[in-house]
């Protein structure tokens, strides 16, 4: 006997409301379905005195190098005893650091170049390392404005031509070995597949210090750099000065 079309809409307006029930109930678990899934956080390797593997050491010509050895990877940090004052006068204040990362594998390893601060002094504010060619191009565009900002002040002042211009030359002096040091010496933010023959990746990677939470430096300030792999994060926890009243006598170049 053929079913009446009253028959099978009320067989699907059911079948229906049960999808629907369904997908709204996928739709409301989703959020914590996903927020189980997440990554959970990656195992942190610590640098600690008198571990194995561990080292520090003050050199000759004033750092402060703190190196960390695992199974086929070594890790050093390396930082200015005097970088809390350097960074004051250095272009917007960036807080600086140089990384080295070794590989002694024989196969290859895939180093992400994800370096990150936490500056634990100042709300644990966490600063992953400044883009080297967006650093240098806003620098080079505060060069571009300054120039014509100086240009505008001399028109409308002419005796304040000498002093501007020197003032200029000056910066755009330092600005121009900056942005050059940024080009030549910086970690490259693509990261690197170090081998046996290409063993190591390296480089100087600089933090904004803009934030409204990071105030001027105190007398001594703590940090802990992390060098975040796929795996596991590398972490340097520092001081500047390592310890209280810590002195390094540079010795002078020969």
């Amino acid at each position: 006997m053929p079913r009446s079309g009253f028959f099978w809409a009320n067989l699907v307006f059911p079948v229906c409301a049960i999808l629907v029930c369904a997908t709204l109930a996928c739709a409301i678990l989703s959020p914590t379905l996903v927020h189980a899934e997440k990554k959970k956080p990656l195992p942190a390797v610590r640098w600690t005195a008198g571990a194995p593997g561990c080292t520090f050491e003050r050199t000759d010509d004033g750092h402060y190098r703190w190196t960390m050895t695992g199974n086929d990877l070594t890790i050093t940090l390396l930082v200015d005893s005097q970088e809390l004052t350097k960074s004051r006068r250095r272009f917007y204040h960036v807080l600086g650091a140089y990384v080295s990362v070794t590989y002694t594998g024989r196969d290859k390893f895939e180093f992400p170049a994800d370096v990150r601060i936490d500056f634990v002094r100042h709300h644990d504010v966490l600063e992953g390392y400044m883009d080297p060619t967006g650093l240098s191009n806003r620098l080079q565009n505060d060069i571009d404005t300054l120039v014509f900002e100086t240009e505008r002040q001399i028109k409308k002042n002419p005796k304040i031509t000498d002093e501007k211009t020197a003032y200029l030359r000056e910066y755009e002096k330092e600005a121009a070995e900056f942005i050059e040091f940024l080009s030549t010496q910086s970690l490259d933010p693509a990261g690197a597949t170090l081998t046996p023959g290409n063993p190591e990746a390296h480089g100087w990677v600089f933090f904004a210090t803009s934030s409204k939470w990071i105030g001027p430096w105190k007398a001594r300030e703590d940090f802990i750099l992390g060098v975040w792999m796929k795996d596991k994060v590398w972490q340097f926890p520092f001081s500047l000065p390592p310890a209280e009243g810590d002195l390094i006598l540079r010795k002078p170049p020969e």
